[in-house]
């Protein structure tokens, strides 16, 4: 006999394993359904048309959060958008200290929030969080329960922005009185490029430009000649400057030479000097003796003495007998046949 099983225990048991399959799929499947998340918000002045629940929200191209809700302040021209973020994705802090760390981004390396567009075919937005350094935090403290997050407008915004500050710059300026004046300048200008001075001017400038298109023939000639003489310069400047290294090699050797010459008369010098020292103190005591042997002389030979009458007398004789010798040497240098013959010449016939 076979036992019937109970339906309710059956379905009971069904039950029991699906409640721990969808447990289990929930606390380790992904889903981050429990998971701790960080909520803060971000207030934008611009329509977010694209914009829903769910989009994502990205940092370098990181999804690190999801938008959880979109928001319109009555009455202003601020929409409210919420963010999750979820910081098992954020390396580098810990759960504990995103807060912090976000903070930290927002005062130093200008952490912002930026919608970005997804799509330009449907348009889609996502929200962005990147470093905009130098651009002010503004922060409108509306949700006193949640942490706020600064942004700064879109690009399309900046560009938006640009172009309008064009439109109205040039919706500012005088069109009409510009429009004229330049009617009038390109008037002035066709009627000064008609007048006979512009003609003249430009043949005066043809012939400046021929001109200068000879001087500029002349210059190269010149050019030419100055580059054909250039290099026999060259290699007697060169000869020159090897002449010139020669002979300043020779100068050691010279100035060596002329030491030695130096050292040489350096070296005599002293002797010389005592030498013409002793020869000067000689010949002072000579001329010493010399001076009183004259003046004994001059007394001796004074004419009042002996000695004197009979010197002076010989001296004259002496003087007629050199007289004599002179004659004779004359009539010798007329006749010098005489010191053979004698003082007559021998007759033709050899007779006397």
């Amino acid at each position: 006999m076979s036992v019937r099983a109970n339906p309710t225990v059956i379905g009971a048991f069904v039950l029991g394993a699906t409640i721990v399959l969808v447990a289990g799929l929930l606390f380790w499947g992904g889903t981050g359904m429990f998971r701790t998340k960080y909520r803060y918000v971000m207030y934008f002045e611009t329509a977010v048309t694209g914009l829903q629940k769910g989009a994502p929200v990205v940092v370098r191209g990181v999804r690190i959060g999801d938008v959880t809700d979109v928001q319109v302040h009555w009455g202003t021209s601020l929409v409210a958008v919420y963010v999750a973020l979820d910081p098992a994705v954020l390396k580098g802090v810990t759960p504990a200290s995103v807060d912090a760390g976000i903070r930290s981004a927002i005062k130093e390396r200008g952490l912002r929030g930026q919608l970005r567009t997804q799509s330009f075919v449907t348009g889609v937005l996502y929200v962005a969080l990147d470093d905009f350094p130098g651009t002010p935090v503004v922060l409108r403290r509306l949700d006193k329960d949640v942490h706020e997050l600064p942004t700064v407008p879109t690009t399309i915004e900046l560009w938006t922005a640009k172009v309008e500050k064009i439109a109205d710059a040039l919706a500012a300026l005088p069109l009409d009185e510009l429009a004229r004046s330049l009617i009038a300048t390109v008037d002035e200008a066709k009627r000064i490029l008609k007048s006979p001075e512009i003609a003249s001017s430009l043949k005066s400038l043809d012939v400046i430009l021929s001109d200068g298109r000879g001087l500029v023939r002349r210059v190269d000639t010149l050019a030419a000649n100055v580059n054909a003489q250039v290099g026999p310069l060259s290699s007697d400047a060169q000869a020159t400057l090897k002449s010139a290294q020669a002979t300043l090699a020779n100068g050691p050797a010279l100035v060596q030479d002329l030491h030695r010459v130096v050292a040489k008369i350096d070296a005599q010098i002293e002797p010389l000097l005592v030498s013409l020292k002793k020869s000067s103190d000689t010949a002072g005591t000579t001329l010493e003796r010399a001076q009183v042997t004259l003046a004994g002389v001059d007394g001796t030979l004074n004419q009042d003495s002996t000695l004197g009458y009979e010197l002076v007398k010989s001296l004259q004789e002496l003087r007629e007998t050199l007289r004599a010798l002179g004659s004779l040497a004359d009539y010798l240098e007329r006749n010098p046949s005489a010191l053979l013959y004698g003082a007559r010449r021998p007759s033709a016939n050899g007779g006397r």
